[in-house]
């Protein structure tokens, strides 16, 4: 049955999760978008609650989404345009259960982390699990408030690696680094400073994690001086600060280069 009415209450439920960190977290549900990212999260074992595909791109990926065809619903293309965060959508979406949270407590923590701290901007946070995934990572800390790890966009910048990387959500800053000095990981802050050591000349032990603060503020001297080092990225001319995001990918090439 083709679903044309946007008071469908599964689709209902999508435009909800898709709009509402607070529904997600209630439902523990997220959505997605995108022929790619369901068959990622299909490859990485996700729970997929429900599919919605147009007529046209059920045709078009008939030989992967027939396998799932108890949990497809065949929907409009207004009713995709109403389920779309993009501007050219691919007739494709999905309903998924969220990863079970990950804390550090009672958790070996050791080679190559990286510590986000307080990290507001969603497409920052995607690109970044993106990179730490490309470059081999052992994992990534949301710590500070960090946005949404399943706001759609990024979930979508991601392009897959949030199903991938190892990532745990622990608030407390002061009890991420209790918990990575109590395991024998050194900690390395991200900062703009002369007093700090430039990132190419830093050594990083086997067991290290890289602290990268907030977009605008980087990170408090509070927390900056909980890190056993402080490390920098040296700018030439006027540049006195990079995108978090990029930062980001030069910190971790650097740290895990070797």
């Amino acid at each position: 049955m083709l679903v044309t009415s946007s008071e469908n209450s599964n689709v209902k439920l999508y435009v909800k999760l898709s709009k509402s960190k607070k529904a997600r977290d209630e439902h523990n549900k997220f959505t997605l978008e995108g022929t790619r990212l369901l068959r990622d999260a299909v490859l990485e074992k996700s729970g997929i609650q429900t599919i919605f595909a147009t007529e046209s791109a059920y045709e078009r990926d008939k030989d992967f989404l027939q396998e799932y065809s108890d949990k497809v619903m065949i929907i409009s293309k207004g009713i995709a345009k109403r389920l779309s965060n993009t501007k050219s959508d691919q007739g494709v979406f999905a309903v998924v259960n969220k990863r079970e949270n990950r804390s550090l407590h009672n958790q070996t923590l050791n080679g190559k982390l990286l510590v986000l701290n307080n990290i507001q901007d969603p497409g920052n946070l995607g690109t970044i699990l993106r990179t730490a995934d490309a470059v081999g990572m052992s994992g990534v800390i949301l710590s500070e408030n960090c946005c949404d790890l399943y706001n759609p966009k990024v979930v979508r910048s991601t392009m897959g690696s949030l199903f991938r990387l190892n990532i745990y959500i622990e608030n407390d800053f002061c009890d991420v680094c209790r918990i990575l000095k109590s395991q024998g990981v050194k900690t390395y802050a991200a900062v703009v400073s002369q007093q700090a050591c430039e990132i190419r000349s830093a050594e990083f032990t086997a067991s290290s994690a890289i602290v990268i603060g907030n977009e605008g503020n980087g990170l408090k001297d509070e927390h900056s001086a909980l890190c056993d080092e402080l490390v920098t990225i040296k700018m030439n001319g006027k540049i006195d600060s990079l995108n978090a995001g990029i930062a980001a990918a030069i910190l971790m090439w650097e740290m895990t280069k070797a």
